[in-house]
C-alpha cells in the first residue's frame, strides 16, 4: 500500500475483495499512546464490505504469539509507525517464514508506511524517519528485491 491509512483508492480493496472472501484479518503493529483507534483507519473499509470480519491485532514488540493460531487469515496488514521500531520488531526469520507460508497460502498481506518498508530484501530509512537525519539501508524481510521503497516520498521531498 505505502504511506498512512485510510485506505482512500479502493482499485487494490477492489482487487483484494474481488479475488477472495475476506473473514479474518490479522494486523500486526506496535504499541504507541492511543494506537487503538488507529486501528480503524485500516480496517473500515473491509468492514464496510464484510460486515462479520474477524479482526486480531497484534503487538509483537509486547507480546509473544504462536503464529499457528493465525493461519486462517485471509488478509494481513503490517501497520505504520517508527521505521526502526517496526524493522526491529518483524524483520527475523519467524516473521519472514510466517509471512511466506500465508502468502503461499493466498493470504494477501499489505503493509502501511514502516510495514510497507520493511517487506522488501532492502529497507530505505529516510532522514525525516530517524533521530539521526540520516538515509540508512536495512535488511528486510526479502519478500522483493532490485528495488526500494519510499512510503512518503512526495510529503518528505526524499
Amino acid at each position: 500500500m505505502g504511506g498512512n491509512p485510510p485506505i482512500t483508492k479502493y482499485s487494490i480493496v477492489d482487487k483484494i475483495v474481488l479475488s477472495s472472501k475476506i473473514e479474518r484479518i490479522i494486523i500486526f503493529t506496535v504499541f504507541r499512546d492511543n494506537w487503538q483507534p488507529y486501528m480503524k483507519k485500516y480496517t473500515e473499509v473491509f468492514q464496510s464490505q464484510f460486515p462479520n470480519l474477524n479482526t486480531d491485532y497484534l503487538l509483537l514488540d509486547t507480546e509473544q504469539i504462536d503464529f499457528d493460531s493465525y493461519l486462517d487469515a485471509d488478509l494481513i496488514i503490517i501497520g505504520g509507525g517508527n521505521t526502526e521500531k517496526y524493522i526491529a520488531t518483524y524483520v527475523n526469520q519467524e516473521f519472514k517464514n510466517y509471512i511466506d507460508h500465508m502468502l503461499n497460502k493466498g493470504a494477501k498481506v499489505i503493509g502501511f508506511s514502516a510495514g510497507a518498508l520493511l517487506l522488501g530484501e532492502k529497507v530505505y530509512v529516510s532522514p525525516n524517519d530517524n533521530s539521526d537525519h540520516q538515509i540508512k539501508i536495512k535488511n528486510g524481510l526479502g519478500l522483493f528485491s532490485q528495488f526500494l521503497i519510499s512510503v512518503h516520498y512526495d510529503s518528505w521531498n526524499d
